[in-house]
């Protein structure tokens, strides 16, 4: 805990639901921006000159963000606000972000979720206020209450529903899939003899001699360059390398890219363009938002 009385920490955010009905995923805020420039307002008071600055802004083990807010203790408002924080009387603050990415994913719904989750973001400001739009101090700058069903629109998926959502994908079918095709998905899950394990085996061990060859390959090409006078021309296999590695990322689906950290999860979705897209596209059933 800061010992400056003029400099206070909060919990700025976390992943529960809100009062609107959705929750924003801590670990998907982007706060490089704000931390450049940590403004802190009253009531979101944007147009008005900033109360205070954060200072060592923390994500927590726990899902939360925290900080400290300084105020500047020369500003007539500033001051007001932070005696009423020091006695009290203002306990809650709010963030305004940028929303870039949702998902109605049922995985990410909660109970009581009734919009959907906010899985990356950008922080542009944070604000001390009365009322904050999450329970544990959220809310969503910047978006009005009559624009929330453009932005953030209902999930009008029962229980039921997402259940049988898991059960759709667990299957690989569609989520209009019928009765009849998910019997007939099933029926063929059963038929799975030991013939059918045979032939993955065999397509296991064809892939194998695939590699094999292939590094038999590369050994060769290596004792080839060995013999020119120039030595080896480690270039080329680098090159071949770095194709194949960018063939695999190419072919890596939503899971895998979800589990990759935050700096490799941008590196790809800034440099494959088309690939994550077309893997956003095909998870959450609409374009990305760049």
């Amino acid at each position: 805990m800061p010992t400056n009385r003029n400099t206070m920490r909060f919990i700025i955010s976390d992943e529960s639901v809100n009062r609107y009905g959705y929750r924003i995923l801590s670990r998907g805020m982007s706060t490089a921006s704000f931390e450049k420039n940590p403004v802190v307002f009253y009531n979101h008071g944007t147009y008005s000159l900033p109360i205070g600055k954060g200072k060592d802004l923390q994500h927590e083990v726990d899902g939360t963000i925290t900080l400290d807010i300084d105020f500047d203790m020369e500003d007539e408002q500033a001051v007001a606000v932070q005696k009423k924080a020091e006695r009290g009387f203002l306990n809650a603050c709010s963030v305004g972000i940028d929303v870039l990415e949702t998902s109605t994913d049922a995985t990410l719904v909660l109970t009581g979720q009734t919009r959907p989750t906010v899985t990356r973001s950008e922080l542009l400001e944070l604000s001390i206020c009365g009322i904050p739009g999450n329970r544990n101090a959220l809310r969503l700058n910047g978006v009005h209450t009559e624009d929330m069903e453009h932005i953030l629109p209902r999930i009008n998926h029962t229980k039921e529903e997402l259940k049988m959502k898991q059960v759709f994908e667990q299957l690989g079918l569609p989520e209009m899939a019928t009765k009849e095709d998910i019997l007939a998905q099933v029926t063929a899950f059963e038929k799975i003899n030991l013939q059918e394990s045979t032939s993955v085996l065999a397509q296991l061990n064809a892939l194998d001699q695939k590699v094999t060859e292939l590094l038999a390959k590369i050994s060769a090409d290596i004792n080839v360059m060995e013999k020119i006078e120039k030595g080896p021309r480690l270039t080329d296999l680098m090159k071949k390398v770095r194709a194949e590695a960018d063939s695999s990322i190419k072919e890596m689906t939503w899971p895998q890219l979800q589990a990759l950290p935050e700096q490799e999860f941008e590196h790809y979705r800034n440099e494959q363009i088309e690939a994550y897209s077309k893997l956003f596209r095909a998870h959450y059933g609409f374009e990305p938002i760049y």
